[in-house]
């Protein structure tokens, strides 16, 4: 009987991602694809990243998250490129996303992850069934934790503190998550709101966060952008897999 010829590490991602559905995120890539090919070294997930980034068969959907350009008709609704959406929906599907890999980053870090909107969908799955942290932790006082119980993403540490805390804006009006920001002043907390990559929303948050009310927190928030959170998202996964080789 002929031996059977190993596939290539582009044949290895795409019965990944067939497997997984026609679309899969990097994590569930770098899971699945070493199944269907044997490899050397450490650092596979280097050569799949290089493979869905430069292969034109593999098609991004959005920071993480790939797909087979020959199949775009079995992909949901909600992420097909083909099937036109409205504003509001590209808002919807883009913040359930972005919060999605949040989540993954925190629970990949050990973190408690919570978020008040568990009906919103992550791919297939719902925000409430990913996150680790079901209900908010009555860390502070009542009026501290009803504003805080509104922020789209939040990492607790073992005590049940918050460690950071996450607003995606596609608005350009930032005053609403820095409100609930001030709130939490007085903890060690990293605060960090994300928002699509565009000057004219750097320029508000600027100015937004010069105003007096938010002096407090000036110098403590970290505005990062979408491309910012696919690459830590990266990196996370990659972390995860090098550690398992010990």
């Amino acid at each position: 009987m002929p031996k059977l010829k190993e596939p290539t590490w582009s044949e290895a991602i795409k019965l990944a991602i067939i497997k997984l559905g026609y679309i899969a995120t990097l994590k569930q890539i770098y899971e699945i694809a070493p199944s269907f090919k044997k490899f050397e070294g450490l650092t596979p997930h280097k050569t799949i990243n290089e493979r869905v980034q430069r292969d034109e068969q593999f098609y991004k959907l959005k920071p993480g998250l790939y797909c087979l350009r020959g199949h775009l008709d079995k992909l949901p609704d909600e992420y097909n490129p083909n099937i036109k959406k409205t504003k509001e929906e590209e808002i919807i599907i883009n913040h359930s996303y972005i919060q999605g890999l949040l989540i993954e980053i925190g629970n990949l870090n050990g973190f408690q992850t919570f978020t008040p909107d568990k009906n919103s969908v992550f791919l297939s799955k719902k925000l409430g069934d990913i996150i680790t942290q079901k209900e908010l932790p009555n860390f502070t006082y009542g009026h501290i934790i009803q504003s805080t119980k509104y922020i789209d993403v939040i990492w607790f540490n073992a005590r049940s503190f918050p460690n950071s805390i996450f607003e995606i804006e596609h608005s350009t009006n930032f005053r609403n998550s820095l409100v609930k920001f001030v709130e939490l002043q007085d903890f060690n907390t990293n605060m960090i709101l994300i928002a699509p990559k565009d000057q004219s929303k750097i320029r508000k948050f600027e100015q937004e966060i010069e105003k007096s009310a938010f002096s407090s927190i000036k110098n403590r928030i970290k505005f990062f952008d979408y491309d910012y959170v696919e690459k830590l998202y990266k990196h996370q996964i990659a972390s995860q897999q090098f550690k398992d080789f010990f």
